[in-house]
């Protein structure tokens, strides 16, 4: 037996009968129709009677419609069955509880800040307390007002002094203020020199007047420029030997022109282990000025020979020379600025 096609079976909608050899007589007047059935009853018979549907028992609770929210049964639903109506929330309570146990936590917060602050403080206090240094109390204010926390004091410089720096160029360029006493001995101490390395020995020294002191040339220049005195001291290393010569004058302004206007030279001073050097010959010669002093050097060679072009020995001890007399006439400006160092007393403590 061959079957058309199968429908799926719905009870809610009518299905065709597909036609076979033991179908049920059809209707007369209508050939080749098939009749419709309904949850087994064939539709169209004489005695077929329209049921009614059942009635579907209403739902204790739906979802709710689109813009309606999304609460529960209402309070009428369950006292209509016979059910304890759910209670809103007391959401001002719930917001106050929550406020509440947040201030608690703040206030657990502070004290435990205020007690780590007190802590802090306290072991400060200890290790100042052990060095010897001015110690410091801090009081610390109970946890529930952080703020009132004293602060630390400062601590007391009474008793204590400053000293002010004075510049030791003030006293070398002012005669007013240069009085240390001046002399050779005080100028140029010892009785031997070692500078860089090599050692001389101080053979004579003498102080007297700018003109015997120089040729007539660099005489002349001292004079005009008010040259007070000359200062000589003569050093012999090997087989040279140089005479320092520092001329005094008032001011720093008179000691540079006679620099720049310095003609000839500073005499040699022989005598001691010195014998005469630089006469009739060639020799070293060199100028400078620091605050109201010039200097001046001459060097060659203790046979009196002549000292060449390509001689390094003689040069060497003018240079050294030189840079000594720099180094006692700023020496002179830092002893007296010393002497004159006033302490300055701080402001007094708290």
């Amino acid at each position: 037996m061959t079957e058309g096609p199968q429908q799926p079976y719905n009870p809610n909608q009518g299905w065709t009968a597909p036609p076979g050899p033991h179908d049920t007589p059809r209707t007369p007047g209508t050939p080749g129709q098939a009749r419709q059935v309904l949850r087994g009853t064939i539709v169209g018979d004489p005695g077929h009677q329209p049921q009614r549907p059942a009635r579907t028992p209403r739902a204790e609770w739906a979802p709710p419609l689109p813009g309606h929210g999304t609460r529960g049964p209402s309070q009428r639903e369950h006292q209509r069955l016979g059910r304890p109506a759910a209670v809103e929330p007391d959401w001002a309570a719930l917001a106050d509880a929550n406020e509440a146990r947040a201030r608690r936590r703040r206030r657990r917060l502070t004290g435990g800040g205020v007690l780590a602050v007190a802590a802090v403080a306290g072991v400060v206090a200890t290790a100042v307390a052990g060095s010897g240094r001015p110690s410091v109390s801090p009081t610390a204010a109970a946890p529930s007002a952080p703020s009132e926390v004293a602060p630390p004091r400062e601590p007391s410089f009474s008793g204590l002094s400053v000293q002010a720096r004075l510049d030791p160029l003030v006293f070398i360029s002012d005669r007013e203020k240069d009085t240390a006493p001046l002399s050779v001995a005080g100028l140029f101490p010892g009785k031997r020199l070692v500078w860089s390395g090599r050692t001389y020995t101080r053979a004579t020294a003498a102080k007297g007047k700018c003109s015997s002191a120089a040729s007539a040339d660099l005489a002349a220049v001292l004079r005009k420029n008010g040259c007070g005195k000359v200062l000589r001291v003569t050093y012999v290393g090997g087989e040279v030997a140089v005479t320092v010569g520092v001329a005094v004058f008032d001011d720093p302004s008179a000691a540079g022109r006679a620099k720049s206007q310095a003609k000839g030279y500073v005499r040699p001073l022989s005598g001691g282990g010195a014998g005469a050097f630089c006469h009739a010959t060639s020799c070293r010669t060199t100028t400078n000025a620091k605050g109201r002093y010039a200097y001046f050097t001459i060097a060659g060679l203790r046979n009196n020979g002549r000292v060449t072009a390509s001689d390094t020995v003689a040069r060497q001890a003018g240079t050294d020379g030189s840079d000594y007399a720099f180094n006692r006439i700023v020496q002179r400006g830092r002893d007296q600025a010393a002497a004159a160092t006033v302490p300055a007393v701080a402001s007094p403590g708290h």
